[in-house]
């Protein structure tokens, strides 16, 4: 498998600390301007840069991350009307701009997601496992904020949720090309047919609001009615039939609290 320019724990001269891994997250999105305050605040204080992709924002948002200083590159794709989200291309353009920034690993995450507290920490300990064992990728959990700030969903299916969001940068990737829910770290980054999972958390602040599930909800199933691209379908997401709510972890919050 081919690496980056930097190996995740260079050979060293005896003595030499390990050189840290290039970490650089990915952010595509669109009309995203009540989310990116935090999401910059958040995110830039656990990674080494941040590539983002606006597609066709007219809100500002394009403006508020051009202008933070954390941003290494904006890719700028043209107002559509109607406006089509293109999952895979958007993909594909965020991880060939990170290309260009001389990363060892990418960590994709959206608008409307937080990185928990003391995530870059966390983050070498499971990239010295990851050399170690080969690992070209992993799975994050994805706690989805739930009436509170404060409380993840945490019943059936919602206590399970993982997401292949971290992963080796590499020039052969085989991209996932689904319409919907494909995964961000490339194909042949799996370990058979999974990604290895990663004690590391992401928090979805989408969910927090009943009104904002049920928005989701009838996205989804105006995308995709049949469930072609996620056979569960999509009724489970106002679904609250035994939910069990929990506090976020002591100690593994995450900062600014909120949305904005």
């Amino acid at each position: 498998m081919p690496l980056s320019r930097r190996s995740i724990f260079a050979w060293l001269p005896a003595g030499r600390p390990p050189v840290r891994p290039r970490l650089i997250a990915l952010l595509a999105f669109h009309d995203e301007r009540d989310y990116l305050d935090g999401y910059l605040r958040n995110v830039s204080a656990q990674v080494d840069g941040i590539v983002a992709l606006d597609d066709g924002s007219s809100d500002g948002s394009a403006e508020i991350v051009a202008r933070h200083p954390a941003v290494l590159e904006l890719v700028r794709r043209p107002a559509r009307s109607p406006h089509v989200w293109d999952e895979p291309a958007n993909r594909a353009l965020l991880i060939e701009a990170a290309g260009r920034h001389a990363p060892d690993w990418l960590v994709a995450i959206d608008a409307d997601e937080r990185l928990e507290r003391g995530f870059r920490k966390r983050a070498r300990g499971e990239l010295r496992r990851a050399e170690r064992e080969g690992i070209a990728a992993f799975s994050l959990h994805l706690r989805e904020l739930w009436d509170s700030p404060r409380t993840f969903r945490s019943d059936g299916v919602w206590g399970g949720k993982r997401v292949a969001r971290l992963f080796r940068y590499r020039r052969d990737a085989q991209l996932d090309r689904r319409k919907l829910h494909g995964h961000w770290a490339p194909l042949n980054s799996r370990a058979g047919e999974a990604f290895p999972a990663a004690d590391l958390c992401v928090y979805h602040l989408r969910m927090i609001d009943a009104a904002a599930r049920r928005a989701r909800r009838e996205k989804y199933e105006r995308l995709d009615p049949s469930g072609e691209f996620q056979k569960i379908g999509y009724a489970y997401l106002t679904d609250e039939t035994g939910v069990r709510l929990s506090p976020l972890p002591k100690g593994r919050e995450y900062e600014p609290e909120g949305v904005g």
